[in-house]
């Protein structure tokens, strides 16, 4: 994309309406020095994410610290809020920042929370979205932005693992068990859409789950009436726990192909189900590729996070907290229509300075300068499309495996990258 391009796409966008735009500048304003701009940090680390959410929460702060340990003349402040995973904690939490006046915020985590905090707040008051990890194929037709990719090209990955010969699936039929929210459905839907249209294979049964179960054993005999060579689970890891606890002491199929999403891309999994790894040998699956060969700043970033910088959605959540603290410089004032035009001015090639985690604060500086810059992600090269999306990008297929202390852990297998 040229810079003419960038204005373009954002104006195609058209999230701002001009009177709550004005409302939220109105409150910025109060915040005192020009350099000094409030950040909203609204995630579950309570709830059905309270194992995945912290350590995201703690990626978006180490940019934040990143740049403010530099002498650049700026200072970020951060306002965290916990969704509980909830959709009415997420609504009221996204409407404490934006009353605080923050012009932006990183955030949801699960997506149906991000789109109701969109529907309710962000986009009728004023403020700039951008999730490091809601996937949800709905996202792409929406006002948001967000530095993870679309479930739609992981539900086709997904059916090309489950019907590739070399990885030792080979799947003819397969059925589904999803979750009851944007996540779940959409997720299983692209699964069965790309396993059917792209792969000649058989859905057996569409399973839905409603949450917080103490037993999942009758959806399970659904999802297994049939025989399916494979099945595809959606979910986040609480649920997780339950349902393959039923799975492993109900049901005697333990070489079962079975394959999950990032949502129950966790180390601990096994364990929470209490199941030895080599008994959960049979699951296996994707989350957005973090692999090292993509990533710019990667040994800064580990020297804040350590081993946490290689977590699910933790380097998404690093680079949206640093695009959006960027943009914000670029853009020279809390209006957050001058910030989301900035975005893509910022991520996207332009032949501008590239900036990565190693020189974030510089880039500060390069900024106020009037130059132009390129971020580089620590989880990918980032570069928004027209919706918000980010293009090219890769998923790690894993599995679960022992560590040198005998904890269990994620081995990645291979990484993905997907060409759009």
């Amino acid at each position: 994309m040229t810079a003419d391009d960038n204005h373009t796409a954002v104006e195609r966008r058209d999230v701002l309406k001009a009177a709550g735009a004005a409302g939220v500048v109105g409150v910025a304003g109060c915040l005192g020095d020009g350099d000094s701009v409030d950040l909203g940090l609204l995630m579950g680390i309570s709830g059905q994410l309270d194992e995945l959410g912290p350590p995201i929460r703690d990626g978006a702060e180490a940019a934040i610290t990143m740049i403010n340990d530099g002498d650049n003349g700026w200072e970020f402040n951060t306002q965290f809020e916990d969704t509980e995973t909830d959709v009415d904690s997420g609504v009221e939490g996204a409407q404490v920042l934006r009353d605080a006046g923050a012009p932006m915020v990183v955030g949801a985590l699960a997506s149906e929370v991000s789109f109701e905090v969109y529907n309710e707040v962000t986009e009728p008051e004023g403020m700039v979205q951008m999730s490091p990890a809601s996937t949800a194929v709905g996202f792409s037709d929406n006002g948001m932005w967000r530095t993870t990719p679309s479930d739609a090209l992981q539900g086709q990955v997904l059916a090309e693992i489950a019907t590739d010969p070399d990885r030792g699936i080979e799947a003819e039929t397969a059925s589904t068990i999803a979750r009851d929210d944007q996540y779940g459905r959409g997720l299983a839907a692209e699964f069965a859409s790309a396993f059917e249209e792209n792969h000649d294979g058989e859905i057996l049964e569409e399973v839905i789950l409603d949450a917080e179960q103490d037993s999942y054993e009758s959806e399970l005999g659904s999802a297994l009436a049939d025989d399916p060579d494979v099945v595809f689970y959606v979910d986040f890891p609480d649920d997780g726990q339950t349902l393959f606890r039923d799975f492993y002491e109900s049901f005697d199929q333990p070489d079962l192909p079975i394959l999950v999403p990032d949502g129950l891309q966790d180390a601990t999994l096994p364990d929470d189900a209490g199941q030895d790894v080599e008994t959960f040998s049979n699951v296996s699956g994707t989350g957005p590729g973090v692999s090292d060969d993509l990533a710019s700043g990667l040994e800064t970033v580990r020297e804040v996070l350590g081993d946490a910088t290689d977590g699910v959605f933790v380097r998404e959540a690093f680079d949206a907290a640093a695009i959006l603290c960027l943009a914000r410089v670029a853009a020279g004032s809390d209006d957050p229509a001058a910030i989301e035009e900035a975005i893509p001015e910022v991520a996207n090639p332009n032949g501008g300075e590239t900036v990565t985690p190693e020189n974030l604060s510089e880039g500060i500086e390069l900024l106020e300068e009037g130059e132009e810059i390129t971020y580089e992600g620590v989880s990918r090269p980032i570069e928004f499309d027209e919706n918000g999306d980010v293009g090219n990008p890769a998923y790690d297929y894993f599995e679960w495996t022992t560590d040198d202390d005998g904890e269990a852990a994620l081995d990645i297998i291979d990484t993905i990258v997907v060409e759009t």
